[in-house]
């Protein structure tokens, strides 16, 4: 069992604690965004499919939604079964390599953190220069020490991570990035076989010298115990070499300080996601479509920044539902980094200046994408919230918020690595990865940030039948829902994208994770205080309103605090406590 967390008095305990057989889908019917593109397996291509094996033993038939689903009503939980997690603590779980889950990608992550003293406040003036470079300094010692299993507080780094440590911590620096310490790391899989650089620790390029966001860079990892390792250590590493006593420094891990009075422009923090290895670049932006599709959804599951001034943007509302509340707060804004970052993501406001579906990775769908972004170069263009023409060969997936918990980090690692496992296999299938019109995934995206799980959601100029022309039916109904009954809001369509990826998910050994838990966690529950749907927005949000109702200051700076040490000590701990229950259709 995972060791028991300290308790934290200043809270109550329920805080504390699959190859398609479904025919090729024809070139036509894709829309006008893509009509002219060729098959993304050519007829030259065959010998690339005998490359692919399915991790499973044979093929599955795509499943179909039943009318017994059909019937179920908004907030159902009939039908549902408790699932079992594996139970075994980070330390059990790091030591036995041989049961590490495998990322069919390669996948490093980088971490936006606040730096701040014990009220919240960014450390801020003339001695942010002198304090970075202690911290980078003390930071390149104390990752040595680590390396060669000689710092107490980190747990041993497993062998296989550290034959992957070409080059001992350095320091180089950067113009944009300031000092920093740096590793070489090997990245070694079918399709990638090479060191690189990576600047692990410092302050993010993209903020001002007036105050620091501390970036922390995972490097490309192969599993996701060893994503997971990293991130805790890099964590924890910050807490290490961060000042004590009376000038003491905390990090804290939210998408928007709490404390700011108004936003600013680059001060907010997001998890960036880069997923490389790649066959080719038409497997590579068939992976960027799927996840394009998805976006409005992944916003749901990882909007975490509802809270400006020390408070929320209006009041919270919630309704007692066999003794838990579910938190609907409709006007409470769950992304206030999402709706105000319109110059480092993509903008939504006009559909037709929003990322367009590409087919082929060539110079023409370059052109395409400069085009409809209307940007002058790909350079210029790579503040998205999903970018395939990286510098690095990878897919950027900038548009996640920063996570409280690093256990819900590497949940969202698994669905981004689970939807381009599913693009590779329509890939190697001779398949399209279906195209939803911008007009839809705009409005939902829209919808997703301003009300998370409980936003609207709907096709815009699309529906199930246009959708299911292109060729793949079972899509169709679980984005749109069946014709005679449609989504209506964002949460169950969270839920019907779990069902359309489920196959893949269990395939990749992920729907049981510790670390797929909080996802799913979200929608399905069960949570221990709340009623689903819940997310990081939403527990920021109760914890605000527990402190109103107990007639306390409704400051949860402290509490973020005190749990991003926590939850970095232990990266399978997270908010959302409780058991995991799935319905049939999961199962």
């Amino acid at each position: 069992m995972a060791k028991k967390k300290k308790k934290n008095d200043a809270l109550p305990d329920l805080f504390g604690s699959v190859l398609s057989k479904t025919p090729t889908n024809d070139s036509k019917s894709i829309n006008a965004e893509s009509s002219t593109k060729s098959s993304p397996v050519s007829a030259s291509s065959s010998k690339k499919k005998k490359k692919f094996k399915s991790l499973s033993n044979k093929s599955k038939q795509n499943p179909s939604i039943t009318a017994h689903e059909k019937d179920n009503q908004i907030f159902d939980s009939s039908s549902m079964r408790e699932i079992n997690i594996d139970s075994r603590s980070w330390e059990s779980m790091l030591a036995d390599t041989n049961s590490w889950k495998w990322l069919p990608y390669s996948h490093g992550m980088e971490l936006e953190l606040v730096i701040c003293d014990k009220d919240g406040h960014y450390l801020e003036g003339e001695q942010i220069v002198f304090i970075l470079k202690e911290l980078v300094t003390d930071a390149t010692k104390a990752m040595k020490a680590i390396i060669k299993n000689e710092h107490n507080a980190f747990p041993p780094m497993p062998e296989y991570i550290r034959s992957k440590i070409k080059k001992l911590p350095y320091n180089r620096t950067d113009k944009e990035k300031g000092f920093l310490m740096c590793f070489d790391y090997e990245i070694n899989n079918s399709n990638l076989n090479k060191v690189i650089p990576v600047d692990s620790f410092g302050r993010d390029g993209n903020v001002t010298m007036s105050t620091i966001i501390l970036e922390l860079v995972t490097p490309p990892c192969q599993y996701a115990e060893e994503l997971a390792y990293w991130a805790s250590t890099l964590f924890n590493l910050a807490k290490t070499v961060l000042p004590k006593g009376k000038n003491a420094l905390f990090i804290m891990s939210t998408a928007l300080n709490p404390t700011v009075k108004e936003y600013t422009a680059g001060l907010s923090h997001g998890d960036h996601h880069h997923i490389g290895s790649f066959y080719d670049d038409r497997e590579k932006v068939q992976c960027y479509d799927m996840v394009r599709n998805f976006l409005p959804h992944l916003i749901a599951l990882s909007v975490n920044s509802p809270m400006i001034n020390m408070a929320p943007t209006d009041s919270i509302k919630s309704k007692l539902i066999d003794g838990k509340p579910r938190y609907t707060a409709p006007k409470c804004i769950r992304s206030i980094r999402l709706q105000n970052n319109t110059t480092m993501l993509s903008n939504s406001a006009d559909s037709a200046k929003y990322l367009p579906y590409l087919a082929t990775g060539d110079q023409s769908d370059k052109d395409l994408l400069l085009k409809t972004l209307e940007k002058a170069s790909i350079e210029d263009a790579r503040f998205q919230d999903v970018y395939p023409f990286t510098k690095y060969g990878t897919v950027e997936v900038r548009v996640m918020d920063a996570q409280l918990s690093i256990a819900r980090r590497i949940g969202l690692a698994l669905l981004l690595e689970t939807m381009f496992y599913k693009a590779r296999k329509l890939y190697y299938g001779g398949k399209w990865v279906p195209n939803v019109n911008s007009e839809t995934i705009c409005f939902n995206r829209r919808m997703a940030i301003e009300r998370g799980m409980i936003g609207l959601f709907k096709g815009v100029n699309s529906d199930n039948q246009q959708l299911a022309a292109q060729g793949d039916q079972f899509f169709a109904d679980c984005y749109f829902g069946t014709q005679d009954k449609p989504h209506r809001f964002m949460f169950q369509a969270v839920q019907q994208m779990f069902h359309y990826l489920k196959e893949d998910l269990i395939e990749l050994g992920y729907l049981d994770s510790p670390f797929m838990k909080p996802l799913l966690q979200s929608v399905f529950g069960d949570i221990s205080y709340a009623q689903t749907p819940m997310t990081e927005a939403e527990y920021q949000l109760c914890l605000y309103d527990w402190k109103v109702k107990q007639n306390e200051i409704p400051d949860i700076v402290n509490t973020l605090i005190y749990y991003t040490g926590e939850y970095s000590k232990d990266p399978l701990q997270q908010p959302l406590t409780g058991n995991l229950n799935l319905p049939n259709y999961m199962l």
